[in-house]
This record gives C-alpha cells, sequence and structure tokens, in this order.
C-alpha cells in the first residue's frame, strides 16, 4: 500500500501582476525621495522650535533667517547656473574678497561715491567670472584646477592693492546705509537676492539662452554638434556668478562697514550645500534655482537654530558637509538606475 502526498498547488504571479506591483514600488520610491528632503527640513524646523520656542518660532527670527540666507542664496543661485552648464567654480568665494576690495578703495583711496563703489565692485565680479570662465572653455582644463588657481590669483591681487589690511576709514555712510535699509521691515538684502533669484529661475526656465546653459551640461557633445557656441554659454555662466559673488560682497561690506582681508573665504561649503540640495526637493534629480533657495533657507535655520541651542561651531560643518555627502551619494545612485 502506497501513501501519495498531495502536491501543494503551484502559485502563479501573472506578469501584469507583477508589473503593477513594480510599478506601485517605484512610485512609492519616487514619492520618498521626492519629499524626503522637505520632510527632514520641516523636522528640523519642529526640533528647534520645540527647544527655544520663546525664540525660534518667532517673526523676529523668520527676518533674522532671511537676512542671513540672503548672502548664500546669492552665491548658490550663481553657482547653480555654472554647475547647470556641467562646471565647477573654487574660487567664487576668493572673488567676493575681490569684489570688496574694489569697492572700498573707490571710496576710500578715490574719494567717489557709493554708486561708483557699487558699479566698480559689480563690474569686478562680473569681470573675473568671465576670465575665469574663457581660461576655463577655451583651454578645456578641468574646471577645478583652473577656477582654484585663479582664486589664488583673485587673493593675491586683493592683498596687493589693500596692503592686506583692513579698511574702514572713508567708507560712505550712504553706503552703510544700503544693508541698514528695510521694505515691510525686511532688509533691502533679502529683496535683492529675491530679485536674483528671480532673474536666474526666468532666465534657465523660460529663455532659449536658459535652454542652451542646461543642454550644454546635459549633453555637451550634442549641444557642439548642434551649434550652439559652448564656449560662450559656459563664460556667460561663470560671468552671472561673479555678479551674485560681487552683489555678495558688497552687501557684507555695507554690513561691515568696511573691507576685511579673507572676506568671502569661509563662504564656500554653503553654497555647494544649497545647490545640491536643491537638487534633491521634489526629486528633480538636476540643479534648478527653486530647490536652491530652499536649501539656502536650510542653511540659514540650521546655523541660526545651532546659535540658539548654543552648539559648537563644528556642529553646523559636520551636518552640512553630511548633507552634501548623502545628497551627492543619493544623486549618483540615481543617475545609475
Amino acid at each position: 500500500m502506497s501513501l501519495s502526498i498531495p502536491r501543494r498547488p503551484r502559485v502563479t504571479t501573472s506578469p501584469q501582476s507583477l508589473g503593477a506591483k513594480l510599478r506601485d514600488r517605484a512610485w512609492l520610491g519616487l514619492q520618498a525621495e521626492r519629499y524626503v528632503t522637505l520632510v527632514a527640513f520641516a523636522l528640523m524646523i519642529a526640533v528647534f522650535w520645540a527647544m527655544r520656542p520663546e525664540s525660534f518660532g518667532t517673526w523676529v527670527n523668520f527676518r533674522s533667517v532671511l537676512d542671513q540666507a540672503a548672502i548664500i542664496v546669492l552665491l548658490s543661485v550663481g553657482l547653480t547656473v555654472v554647475l547647470a552648464v556641467g562646471e565647477f567654480d573654487l574660487s567664487f568665494p576668493f572673488t567676493i574678497g575681490l569684489a570688496s576690495a574694489a569697492g572700498a578703495l573707490m571710496m576710500t583711496r578715490y574719494g567717489l561715491g557709493p554708486v561708483v563703489a557699487v558699479v566698480v565692485g559689480l563690474g569686478t565680479g562680473v569681470l573675473a567670472g568671465i576670465v575665469v570662465g574663457a581660461a576655463t572653455s577655451l583651454q578645456r582644463a578641468s574646471s577645478f584646477i583652473v577656477t582654484l588657481a585663479f582664486g589664488f590669483v583673485w587673493k593675491g591681487t586683493a592683498d596687493a592693492v589693500t596692503g592686506s589690511q583692513t579698511i574702514a576709514d572713508g567708507i560712505s555712510n550712504s553706503f552703510v546705509a544700503i544693508t541698514d535699509t528695510k521694505i515691510w521691515n525686511i532688509s533691502l538684502a533679502v529683496f535683492v537676492a529675491a530679485g536674483f533669484s528671480l532673474i536666474a529661475a526666468a532666465m534657465l526656465r523660460y529663455t532659449v539662452f536658459g535652454r542652451y546653459l542646461q543642454s550644454v551640461g546635459s549633453n555637451p557633445e550634442a549641444a557642439r554638434l548642434a551649434g550652439l557656441g559652448l564656449t560662450r554659454i559656459r563664460i556667460a555662466a561663470y560671468a552671472f556668478l561673479g555678479l551674485g559673488a560681487a552683489t555678495a560682497a558688497l552687501i557684507i561690506t555695507s554690513r561691515q562697514a568696511q573691507y576685511t582681508p579673507g572676506i568671502g573665504e569661509g563662504l564656500f561649503l554653503q553654497p555647494y550645500v544649497a545647490a545640491f540640495f536643491g537638487m534633491s526637493v521634489l526629486a528633480t534629480r538636476r540643479f534648478n534655482v527653486f530647490g536652491t533657495v530652499i536649501g539656502a533657507l536650510f542653511i540659514g535655520a540650521l546655523e541660526t537654530g545651532l546659535i540658539m541651542v548654543q552648539a559648537e561651531a563644528w556642529v553646523g560643518r559636520v551636518v552640512q558637509g553630511g548633507v552634501l555627502a548623502v545628497i551627492v551619494l543619493a544623486a549618483r545612485r540615481a543617475r545609475g538606475r
């Protein structure tokens, strides 16, 4: 007598149901990637608010965050345009010092007014961007090496014309009053940064030149074959960053009422964090002005919150560096899928 063991019925999955499951999983993954940075931003604000409810969650602090983020917005939005064209820049912190020195000397050494100082400062930043962009584009050398080299050139030039000395005597009171001006009790610097951001966003999104910029960044060989002037486009991107750096330089100089050696050398990490943060906002996976501004506000809120909870200075640098590393690695993995 033999015993027969009944077989377990085979469960089969239809290709249609398997495809639906894969689509659902991909959709859930996309939603998580799209909102993770915004959720992290909201959680950070909630933590600081809970720790310092009497100071962090106030209108006064909100204005302070906006004012502090204005410099980062100017730099990171300009940097976003350079990154969108597929290049990097390590010289812009030194461009800040050069433009600040140029503007300050117009008033202190040559006795000219604040209008001339502003024009010369802005022109110096744009010219520095054009030179760096031309050197990078025409020779097609590594943008890391070329921009770093010119950064030291700009630093040396600023030290030479100022004697590596702080310049305060002779700074126009009208120039200092620029950053004291408020509209609706909000610093003028915030409106300048907002206007700069709107110009950059409109340029990238709605103009033919903006589409050219992104085409060169996404596929330079195809852009070249299509007849686009790659050199001209890259130089224009660097000039735009130079304009942002010079604007930031003049705002900082006005706030301090003086030029100081190394005035922009501590402003390297934050703009890169903000620009790469912007790639992860809503999972765009590309450099965009809206995301960059959100990233700059993230940095402003983080630094303000850390000051309020009396955290050590190194905590902010560790957090910003960690955020940059995570976002870059996540973007690289996303491109590899």
